[in-house]
């Protein structure tokens, strides 16, 4: 037996919107967009969308962390947009992976990390 993904669902004010964001920051293709309910995605990566929520983006305790090859280019394209979170910039942690992260729309917590031989 194995595990073979994991989606996360996160909370969107407006789905449409907030689908437009991770398109034009993140560079994730939209593929499906109603009332209520979106996917994005890139690379093998998806992240479904759910809406109208009630909760407000300083509210949000929802987080998502994406695995990715090519960090420090990542990071540049996101301080490029200026969306690093203030308190999240890249950083090598403890358990070994290198990090950063950034807030959504919706105030929805996104982490990249990657790990790499630091020997």
């Amino acid at each position: 037996m194995k595990l073979q993904s994991a989606v996360p669902i996160v909370p969107a004010q407006d789905v449409a919107l907030s689908s437009a964001w991770y398109h034009d920051m993140l560079g994730f293709e939209v593929h499906h967009v109603e009332t209520g309910y979106g996917i994005v995605g890139r690379d093998d990566v998806y992240i479904h969308l759910w809406g109208p929520s009630d909760i407000k983006p300083e509210k949000s305790m929802t987080t998502t962390r994406l695995g990715v090859v090519g960090i420090e280019q990542w990071y540049q394209h996101c301080v490029s947009l200026d969306i690093v979170h203030p308190n999240a910039p890249l950083k090598l942690q403890p358990w070994g992976a290198t990090e950063f992260a950034t807030l959504d729309l919706d105030g929805n917590l996104v982490t990249f990390f990657e790990f790499k031989d630091h020997s």
